[in-house]
């Protein structure tokens, strides 16, 4: 799995690119049957440096770098032009790892020959090699400028951009690549990565699908490409790929994982439970515990977090978990103090910042909940409700500005989500921009008929500016969509008694003073 992997690792850039390429070099056998001409003979003249090339090349196929190299240094004392000599000592210095010494030979020959493929492609190895990448990535475009129709240099050079952050600009050598060899399961793999990172993801659902014909049966493809797609935030494809290495391997405990890990992704508890079977470790305990809780079953996600945290006390996504079910059960600081426990063993993870904040904002420490949350959003940009907790949390501080910001931020990831746009008019009215306060409202209203707040809040605006029969008809519905809002029956009894309606008005003030009593 290890050819696949690869380009999930850490570590150095160049480390990562090098050991992403392929493994062979281009050895000068067959396409170097002549030096190039010394200033003294004629052009068409063999070079005497030939028989010490073939000598040197015999040396190295027999595995005697040493020889070889004396060879080719009494090449050059015969003929100090010819480019090919150069190109094999940078070769047998670089497999004898003397990369820096490899990279003069190299250049030394492409001074000779300008236009020298092999010169360009090895020389691009040798600065990789040495975490130079540009300088590699520079002579990889000269290399497939020179010859086209070399599918390993298309490869490479896809990698060195895939690394590089530049998916969609690597992408066309990697289909090269594909055209030139369409056999190479690596390079149907980075196609797919390539398109999944640069934000083509029905190319990248479609190309692995293709790919599985050939690949279909492989695990290791599976497995890699299902990692791949549960990266990059797919988890109902990865699901797919996942269960056909499972299914491969059976036995294999870190793929079963990373399938469940992909059914909760994907919303499936059902198939969690199925696939963690008999809960034995932490790590089953979490899964299954995170499963019962998106199920909303409590109690069985209650013992389960419980468990896991027993069994890996330092596992945060245990402690996240079981922060997120204390949160549930009102026991704000036991879940403030494990999901600060979180984030000091995986400070880089946006979820135990934003539960860290919504504890605080539950115990009244605005302040404290706006950074943590502020912190969330600044590692998971695309976090809409970290945003939207995060204005909550400015607005409780008084910081109305600011508030509208993070949610008007969160409104461009989500604008398809009512709830925002409601909670957006809210902090309108209160700047007393009732216009775009009711436009916001009323655009809540449409994306989400059946959500009590902002039908409540465009009442109140409507009641603000004498539109009785109005106001009555959005706070009716408020009432129709939460029977439980005693706010609402307030207003609308107020409402009904402006109209007249003074039975129906007394009905309702009966029915908020009963709400009220019973504290909701």
């Amino acid at each position: 799995m290890a050819l696949f992997n690869s380009s999930l690792r850490s570590g150095p850039i160049g480390g990562r690119i090098v050991r992403l390429l392929t493994s062979g070099f281009i050895i000068l056998q067959a396409i170097l049957p002549f030096c190039a001409a010394s200033a003294q003979e004629p052009a068409t003249s063999l070079s005497p440096a030939r028989s010490y090339v073939v000598s040197a090349q015999t040396s190295l196929a027999a595995g005697d770098p040493d020889t070889a190299i004396k060879s080719l240094n009494q090449a050059l004392r015969v003929d100090p032009n010819c480019a090919e000599v150069y190109l094999l000592l940078g070769l047998t210095k670089f497999q004898r790892g003397e990369t820096a010494k490899a990279i003069e030979d190299y250049k030394l020959a492409l001074k000779l020959e300008p236009r020298s493929y092999s010169g360009h492609y090895n020389l691009a190895l040798a600065y990789l090699r040495e975490h130079k990448v540009q300088h590699g990535r520079a002579e990889l475009e000269q290399a497939v400028t020179l010859d086209p129709n070399q599918a390993d240099a298309a490869y490479d050079l896809g990698i060195v951009l895939l690394e590089l952050g530049r998916p969609l600009v690597a992408l066309p050598h990697l289909l090269r690549a594909r055209k030139l060899n369409p056999r190479r399961p690596d390079v149907a793999f980075n196609i797919i990565r390539a398109e999944l990172e640069g934000g083509r993801v029905a190319e990248a659902r479609t190309d692995a699908q293709g790919s599985s014909i050939q690949l279909g049966s492989d695990f290791q493809w599976n497995a890699a490409v299902g990692q791949l797609f549960l990266k990059n935030a797919q988890p109902l494809d990865a699901a797919v790929y996942l269960h056909e290495a499972h299914l491969l391997r059976p036995a294999d405990d870190d793929i079963r994982h990373q399938l469940a890990q992909a059914y909760l992704g994907s919303r499936q508890s059902r198939k969690v439970l199925d696939t963690i079977g008999e809960p034995k470790t932490g790590s089953d305990h979490y899964l299954s515990g995170s499963a019962y809780y998106l199920d909303h079953r409590f109690e069985d996600a209650d013992r389960e977090s419980e468990l896991a945290v027993a069994q890996a006390p330092d596992n945060p996504q245990s402690l996240a978990l079981r922060a997120r079910v204390l949160q549930r059960a009102g026991q704000q600081d036991a879940a403030l103090e494990l999901a600060q426990k979180a984030i000091a063993l995986s400070p880089q993870w946006d979820e135990p910042y934003y539960l860290a904040g919504i504890s605080l904002y539950f115990i009244r420490r605005y302040a404290e909940a706006e950074q943590k949350l502020a912190r969330a959003a600044e590692l998971n940009p695309n976090s809409a409700r970290a945003l939207f907790r995060e204005a909550i949390a400015l607005s409780n501080q008084g910081k109305q500005d600011d508030a509208e910001q993070c949610l008007r931020r969160a409104i461009l990831l989500q604008p398809k989500n009512g709830r925002l746009h409601c909670h957006l008019g809210i902090l309108l009215a209160r700047a007393n921009e009732y216009a775009k306060a009711e436009a916001s409202l009323r655009r809540a209203i449409l994306l989400k008929p059946d959500y009590a707040l902002p039908h409540y809040e465009l009442g109140k605006l409507l009641v603000h500016s004498t539109q009785w029969r109005a106001a009555g008809q959005e706070l009716e519905q408020a009432v129709a969509h939460d029977a439980n809002l005693s706010a609402a029956y307030y207003q609308l009894a107020r409402v009904y008694a402006k109209l007249g309606e003074t039975k129906k008005s007394e009905r309702l003030f009966a029915e908020f003073r009963k709400l009220q009593s019973a504290g909701r």
